[in-house]
């Protein structure tokens, strides 16, 4: 498993998306407001990140269900990758 993935940028220099990889699965990313990360796989929304740099960062999958808080939005995308296989 290889992330590709920056501390969170501001979100005047947020790019577009980011992508996470994995061996069989690959998750799209995509800052939708200050805070707010949006993966999608395949084209479908695979679940959510809530965060901020310096707090912890909350994880939902597809269902809106609370996958946990992590030290960090990285952790949090990462958790997604490896919950999702």
């Amino acid at each position: 498993m290889s992330l590709v993935i920056d501390s969170m940028p501001s979100p005047s220099t947020a790019p577009d998306s980011i992508t996470t990889e994995g061996a069989a699965t690959q998750l799209h990313w995509h800052l939708v407001f200050d805070g707010v990360w949006l993966a999608r796989r395949e084209g479908r929304f695979a679940g959510m990140v809530q965060g901020m740099p310096g707090h912890p960062a909350k994880l939902t999958d597809a269902c809106g269900n609370l996958c946990g808080l992590y030290k960090s939005v990285d952790d949090a995308k990462g958790a997604l990758l490896v919950l999702s296989r």
